[in-house]
């Protein structure tokens, strides 16, 4: 921090030292202004970081295979009975299908889920920059 102090006579104007007393040198009355100027120099540094957080999360992930499976499970035993060669298939074997489908999806949950979060680190995912 520096400070810069500048004096002069309030009738004549005329400059004084800042130590200077008594009656002005030009013009012999008394009275004197100061003005005092400080400089500070002031260093700002700034830094910022922020997270990308993805539409798709790990749950809504979840969700759309939970949906996906069910809505497989459904479909593809109704596509088996529609074909011309599955014209006698029996409501039984198609509801042990869907049990069985539905068993497989449970029992394969944690490689589903392990399956969403690879997909997720790929493809989305928090980012950090």
């Amino acid at each position: 921090m520096t400070a810069e102090v500048q004096c002069w006579c309030q009738h004549c104007k005329g400059k004084l030292p800042p130590s200077h007393t008594g009656p002005c040198p030009y013009c012999g009355k008394t009275g004197k202004d100061c003005k005092v100027t400080a400089t500070v120099t002031v260093d700002v540094k700034a830094s910022m970081s922020g997270t990308h957080k993805p539409k798709w999360s790990s749950k809504s992930l979840a969700l759309f295979f939970g949906i996906l499976s069910i809505l497989l499970a459904v479909v593809v035993p109704g596509l088996l009975m529609l074909l011309p060669f599955s014209s006698g298939v029996d409501y039984g074997i198609l509801v042990g299908f869907l049990i069985v489908m539905g068993f497989i999806f449970w029992w394969q949950r944690y490689c589903v889920l392990m399956l969403i979060r690879r997909v997720e680190g790929k493809f989305g995912g928090e980012k950090k920059f």
